[in-house]
């Protein structure tokens, strides 16, 4: 005869799967230092490309930012002397209208043979 496993032993067995489960996916979650380091060395020819465009226009918005303008320019006589010729387009309706609109005339169409 043999003897049942106790209830102890059944709680003992649950707590040590899932204190093992929670331990994997704790290790599973966590990033280590070979993934970490091989997402911040990416050295593909692309990406040197990028890297080097990219410092290319983070200089150039540098020096745009340093720009100061001149102010005595708008109250130039030379610059006051400019005239305004701009001609005012008007917006016209650009296509044809939808045939598929609800407001569209629904015209009966015969087939002939």
């Amino acid at each position: 005869m043999q003897k049942s496993p106790s209830k102890s032993t059944f709680v003992a067995l649950i707590l040590i799967v899932v204190f093992a489960g929670l331990v994997y996916f704790y290790q599973k979650g966590k990033a280590n230092d070979d993934s970490v380091s091989s997402l911040q060395q990416n050295n593909t020819p692309e990406s040197i490309v990028v890297k080097v465009e990219g410092d290319k226009v983070l200089s150039l918005l540098n020096e745009i930012s340093l720009l100061q303008i001149n102010s005595q320019i708008f109250t130039d006589p030379v610059y006051l002397s400019l005239r305004d010729y701009t001609i005012s387009i008007p917006e016209q309706n650009v296509g044809r209208s939808n045939p598929f609109a609800a407001t569209a005339s629904i015209r009966s169409t015969t087939v002939k043979r």
